[in-house]
């Protein structure tokens, strides 16, 4: 009889799995690499998800917010494990700055949802010549239809004027103002992705828009669920409605594509799909290996993403910023003041008039810092292994930047909690930028439709103000002003009453 059968018979099946648990926690839990940024300790298999889970669930937080109080406590930057995947957060704007400019940190993690629904060769989830290939085609081809520029002013000028006309045709009444801007902000990207924008009442469209708003929830905040293996399992309800709603979105842009196939001149290129139909023709030609990179797969998907992004992220920013100017009338005061001196009554606002409008760009920036619309970064990986302030990053990490705490770091902003545009205005009442506040996030992966944005958001806004005056209906509460995290951070449904002022 051997040493291991004359005690056999005391280890009875529960002592063996206690035994094999206190391996994996010696092994796992509690043994960390050397200079690692510091973190809590987490358990085998399934990391820090359980902890993660329970404080979500105990304190009512978001994420980002329960990640700026981890920093608190392990520093601008911490890492943890989620199942068995090792991320690292970046809680700071050095932190960030560093990694977002490390060629080291510009992959993606692997999707196994973004693979089974083709959106894997999106410019967002694509990584190395992908990536690159696809991000200097976008922005190349934003330049060449001027979108951001004073020429493409016209296109959002246009949806400005339809989303004024929209509003004032309530008659003073409440309204909730949701769908009116999601449906303006939507026709300016598929004017310049698609070639054409719809009647407000198209039954496609509707449809458009409703999923749109049931991706932005489902996905979750810094779209995490994806690139979360067990995502399948654990969230399996939002799995599938996340499957449903993208890949009808796909089939959606399939079609477009398809008709755009059928009637394609190069001769005459109106818009973005025409002009990467172009250039996957070029790239066949070429003896590089773009025609790897590009081609029909990744034009539907970088399409369907560039027209879902487009759409979200400036319709949020805009309804808060109608939130906020209800529920701070003396705000709003100033900026009908400031657009009255300068634009006047006769006149409508132009790009141009952005830098005579200093206090109404302020309030536009102290929106987008108080309601960071995206509060956490879609991750990134390291395709080799770095450092980050000192810290060793091992290949494969994935990276997330928390935009959230920046912008609320008391450290930099004062009462971070509170509403006051004066932040962003100099003694002298100019602008003042500043560097840590980063909507649009950093380094070359940021958002390649920035600028877009930025002119959408200033027009729209400035139409509506130069306009209206935003009021709050007589017998409704004050609406909550948490807002709804998804991927991005959207208000609660609220109604507003708009008096004519000119």
């Amino acid at each position: 009889m051997s040493y291991f059968e004359l005690f056999l018979p005391i280890f009875n099946v529960q002592t063996i799995l206690v035994l094999f648990a206190i391996y994996l926690l010696s092994s796992y839990g509690f043994r960390r690499r050397k200079n690692l940024p510091p973190g809590p300790w987490c358990v085998p298999l399934l990391g820090n998800l359980p902890i993660l889970a329970l404080n979500l669930y105990r304190t009512g937080k978001e994420p980002e917010q329960l990640f700026a109080d981890m920093a608190k406590k392990y520093g601008e930057v911490f890492s943890m494990k989620i199942g068995t995947k090792l991320i690292v957060v970046a809680n700071g704007l050095r932190s960030i700055k560093e990694t977002s400019q490390d060629p080291r940190v510009n992959g993606r993690p692997r999707s196994t949802l973004f693979e089974e629904i083709e959106y894997d060769e999106a410019i967002p989830f694509t990584t190395g010549k992908s990536w690159k290939y696809q991000r200097t085609f976008v922005l190349n081809t934003f330049r060449a239809f001027g979108v951001g520029r004073t020429r493409f002013e016209g296109n959002i000028i246009k949806e400005a004027t339809t989303l004024v006309d929209d509003m004032r045709n309530t008659k003073g009444g409440p309204f909730d103002p949701h769908t009116l801007i999601a449906n303006c902000v939507s026709n300016v990207i598929c004017s310049v992705v698609l070639g054409r924008r719809y009647d407000h009442s198209d039954s496609v469209f509707k449809r458009l828009i409703l999923l749109l708003n049931q991706v932005t929830h489902d996905l979750g905040t810094g779209i995490l669920v994806p690139f979360l293996p067990v995502a399948k399992y654990i969230f399996a309800q939002r799995y599938k409605s996340i499957v449903s709603s993208m890949s009808e979105l796909r089939k959606f842009i399939t079609t477009i594509v398809d008709e755009h196939r059928q009637t394609f001149d190069k001769d005459n290129m109106k818009d973005i799909v025409d002009v990467f139909l172009n250039e996957i023709e070029l790239a066949k030609i070429e003896t590089g290996d773009r025609v790897n990179h590009i081609h029909l797969k990744s034009l539907i998907a970088t399409t369907t993403v560039l027209f879902s992004a487009g759409t979200e992220t400036s319709t949020s920013t805009l309804r808060w910023a109608l939130l906020y100017m209800m529920n701070y009338p003396e705000i709003q005061k100033r900026v009908h003041q400031e657009i009255d001196a300068v634009v006047g009554p006769t006149c409508k606002p132009q790009w141009v008039d952005r830098s005579l409008l200093p206090y109404t760009e302020a309030v536009l920036l102290e929106i987008q810092r108080i309601r960071t619309v995206v509060a956490a970064s879609v991750p990134r990986v390291a395709s080799e292994d770095t450092k980050l302030v000192g810290y060793d990053i091992p290949k494969g990490t994935a990276v997330v930047f928390n935009h959230w705490a920046v912008h609320n770091d008391p450290d930099v902003w004062a009462e971070p909690e509170q509403f006051r545009p004066e932040r962003f205005v100099d003694d002298d009442g100019k602008l003042r930028h500043r560097e840590e506040l980063m909507p649009f996030s950093k380094g070359h992966r940021q958002c390649p439709g920035e600028n877009l944005a930025k002119m959408e958001i200033f027009l729209f806004f400035t139409y509506i103000l130069h306009s209206f005056t935003i009021t709050k209906p007589s017998d409704a509460e004050t609406p909550s002003m948490k807002g709804i995290s998804g991927i991005v951070l959207s208000p609660t449904p609220y109604q507003i009453v708009i008096t004519e002022r000119i």
